[in-house]
């Protein structure tokens, strides 16, 4: 019975010291003036010396073992499209690693992992504002003696009519290999509810689906922030919008629109969100906010997601005027949320005499899964050793999420799936006839008016497709599959209430 015992203590000692010294590929953080941290060992942060300086946009990745491969900025105040710099392991500009789309806002790329090939990440790149398009690169990291090459750039996904909104976004997809990026367009100011969902699989990049989503906003700054498992996002924007989806990680759609508070239409009290972050359990909501036209606070709020009315339940954790300004939150591996501030005089970059603790400093919420005080707010807590802060933290995605166990693109059990909204006599009933060669598509229970049906092979590739309006609670549809090939298929109805998924195998 001792032996017993202690080997159980051995086991839990083990436990607990590989969950203090985690490594993941969201290991190691470069932003600001030259500023890093490493959270390799979750317990106590380390700080190094990164070679960039951007006032926002900054991204990083580090391999499984939690070592940097290489990180991005873009180079604010210089009047050019071709901005991005990617930087190596060794703090040097990556081999072609310069003359990239971007043009130094806040979060206007992403690194993403190439499906299927160890040694190739995508960057993903937006012209923001005055500027337009979205692009790729690729980096090959088995090149250059493991420091790694550009090998392609600035591959165009979209033109001159789309400027993207400053907040891209990636959740990896629910079979745990591909990847959803998520952004939103905000061409000549014209109003709209519309995301751009692309798909990143081993095949390529592909502009999978466009919804039509939400609160019908004219957007310039748009945080698309989703939960560290994927399942949720918030999103706010300076004009006063918060709201809250349900993310569909298989078919990549949004559903269940949860808005907390609305934008408001007097541009004189537009409270400029900044960005927005949710805690781990997601039942809780982090906002940071600049100063407005009619005042000259930053703040720090906290929302309670399980209220009936969330908006109601807004928390002031931390109030600080300029010249300080508040700027982005983030998530960290440590699953401690940080906040970056800028100390504003009067130009983009500091001078170099410039320092205190604002700019040397980030702020720390200890327990972010906490409601009110028992989160432990820290202002200006985390010292950067002697590096400073901006605006800025990477937008980094989380790298090692997995699969969605138990969903539909998670199995090749034949069943009937996920209703997100929980509703027991919403169903979707999918049943195959092989003499008739056809998919027989039924569901009852609809609570949407709207409705887009896919139908997608086991490599993601859509097969079919079809939206249009309900009439009542009842859909029903007959795919005839005589020219398809045997194999499973995957069936997704998505309401502007529901998203209801099914498959089955043709054979």
């Amino acid at each position: 019975m001792l032996k017993r015992v202690v080997t159980i203590i051995l086991f839990l000692s083990v436990a607990i010291l590989k969950c203090c010294n985690c490594q993941d590929r969201n290991s190691n953080w470069c932003f600001g003036d030259s500023a890093g941290i490493n959270f390799n060992n979750l317990s106590n942060p380390t700080t190094f010396s990164a070679s960039l300086v951007s006032r926002g946009t900054c991204a990083s990745i580090s391999d499984s073992s939690g070592n940097l491969l290489f990180y991005t900025n873009t180079r604010a105040g210089i009047p050019v499209l071709k901005t991005t710099l990617v930087w190596s392991k060794n703090h040097q500009i990556m081999l072609n690693g310069d003359s990239i789309i971007g043009r130094g806002w806040y979060k206007e790329h992403i690194i993403v992992p190439y499906p299927g090939a160890n040694n190739l990440y995508y960057l993903f790149t937006a012209g923001v504002s005055s500027t337009s398009g979205f692009f790729y690169s690729i980096i090959d990291m088995s090149q250059n003696g493991g420091l790694g090459t550009v090998v392609q750039k600035n591959v165009q996904l979209q033109g001159s009519d789309f400027w993207a909104n400053d907040g891209i976004s990636a959740i990896k997809h629910g079979n745990g290999r591909d990847w959803w990026v998520v952004l939103r367009n905000w061409y000549n100011q014209i109003p709209n509810d519309t995301f751009y969902f692309y798909l990143i699989t081993p095949a390529g990049v592909s502009l999978d689906h466009i919804q039509n989503i939400g609160d019908m906003i004219i957007p310039g700054f748009y945080r698309i922030e989703p939960a560290n498992d994927g399942n949720k996002i918030a999103v706010c924007t300076p004009g006063g919008l918060l709201e809250e989806f349900t993310f569909d990680r298989c078919t990549g759609y949004l559903s269940s629109e949860i808005i907390i508070e609305h934008e408001n239409p007097n541009s004189n009290l537009i409270p400029w969100y900044w960005d927005c972050e949710l805690s781990a359990n997601k039942n809780l909501l982090y906002v940071s906010s600049t100063y407005s036209q009619n005042d000259s606070n930053s703040y720090l709020f906290q929302y309670n997601l399980n209220d009936a009315n969330p908006s109601i339940t807004r928390d002031t954790l931390y109030r600080i005027k300029e010249p300080v300004e508040g700027g982005l939150i983030e998530l960290a591996p440590d699953n401690k949320i940080y906040w970056s501030c800028d100390y504003y005089v009067g130009s983009i970059f500091y001078p170099d005499s410039v320092r205190n603790i604002y700019n040397e400093n980030l702020s720390v919420i200890n327990y972010p899964d906490s409601l009110g005080a028992t989160c432990d707010f820290q202002p200006f807590s985390f010292y950067l050793g002697g590096k400073r802060t901006y605006y800025g933290l990477p937008n980094n995605p989380n790298y090692e999420l997995g699969a969605d166990s138990g969903s539909i693109c998670d199995s090749l059990t034949v069943g009937i799936l996920n209703n997100e909204q929980g509703i027991s006599n919403t169903e979707l009933f999918v049943f195959y006839h092989p003499g008739w060669q056809t998919a027989f598509i039924n569901a009852k229970g609809l609570a949407g008016k709207k409705y887009v049906l896919t139908v997608a092979d086991v490599f993601g590739h859509i097969i079919y497709r079809e939206n249009g309006k309900l009439d009542g609670p009842y859909y029903t549809y007959d795919l005839h599959m005589n020219s398809f090939a045997d194999g499973l298929y995957i069936v997704s109805l998505v309401t502007d209430k529901e998203v209801l998924s099914g498959k089955f195998i043709r054979q």
